[in-house]
């Protein structure tokens, strides 16, 4: 047992026995030793809880890592062979997904120059096809396109002679098709009638105010002559009796 272990427990002894007899004299109340023996018990157990505290060991520092290198800044130089090699990587992707088996070099061996200058830039291209030739469209340093310069040569088959087509018939016109249906006179007066039924009703009471015996529908009001005849039996059937066909339009006959 440590010395340090070895106090702390004969403070706990202390205290235990100091609280006995607290309550020895509590029991025979003698008072002012009991007050003695509690400043003890206090005294006591202010040393019982500094033996029981852990001392605290100093840390030794640690030694610092050493400060990371600065990145360096990529140059100018640096930006354009990336943007150079991006460029080529796209171009495959491009010719490849036209024909899986392309193959392509640039046709200007300083190609890397004039894309940054601006200038037109081309590739020359195997198994494309029958393609030998391709136009770059780049912006931006962006590859949007392989344009091909001209289409492969491949052997066209000769176009077969067509049979002539059959024959066919002119059809009739539309006029003709309406000049061989009859019109339907009595449809075209049905329509008249039911049309101007309420207003011939009125102007044969007003005829009939003025004490006529008569009245006329001009040639002007009425449809084609042909049909004047479905008229008057129309206007009969509509209880206008007495109509008849005049050179000059249909004549109502009524009676006062």
């Amino acid at each position: 047992m440590s010395n340090k272990d070895r106090k702390r427990h004969m403070a706990y002894e202390g205290l235990l026995m100091l609280g006995l007899l607290a309550l020895l004299l509590f029991i025979t109340r003698l008072w002012p030793i009991l007050l003695l023996v509690i400043l003890g018990i206090f005294a006591a157990i202010l040393r019982l809880l500094f033996l029981s505290s852990t001392k605290v060991e100093p840390v030794e520092p640690i030694m610092a890592l050493p400060a990371a290198p600065a990145v360096q800044e990529p140059t100018e130089r640096d930006m354009k062979a990336m943007a150079y090699v991006l460029i080529q990587k796209r171009i495959t992707q491009i010719l490849e997904a036209k024909y899986p088996n392309v193959r392509w070099i640039w046709e200007n061996a300083r190609a890397q120059e004039d894309i940054f200058i601006g200038n037109p830039v081309y590739v020359i291209l195997n198994r494309a096809g029958g393609y030998k030739r391709g136009l770059v469209l780049i912006r931006n340093l962006q590859v949007f396109d392989v344009i091909f310069d001209a289409a492969p040569q491949t052997d066209s088959p000769k176009p077969q002679p067509s049979e002539e087509p059959p024959k066919q018939e002119p059809k009739p016109t539309d006029t003709e098709e309406e000049d061989d249906i009859p019109e339907d006179f009595g449809l075209v007066a049905f329509q008249w009638v039911e049309t101007h039924i309420m207003e011939l009703n009125e102007r044969i009471n007003e005829a009939i105010g003025r004490r006529e015996t008569s009245m006329l529908i001009d040639a002007g009001e009425l449809p084609v002559r042909e049909s004047w005849i479905e008229i008057c039996k129309e206007l009969e059937r509509n209880d206008l009796t007495g109509a008849e066909c005049r050179e000059d339009g249909i004549e109502i006959k009524f009676e006062q």
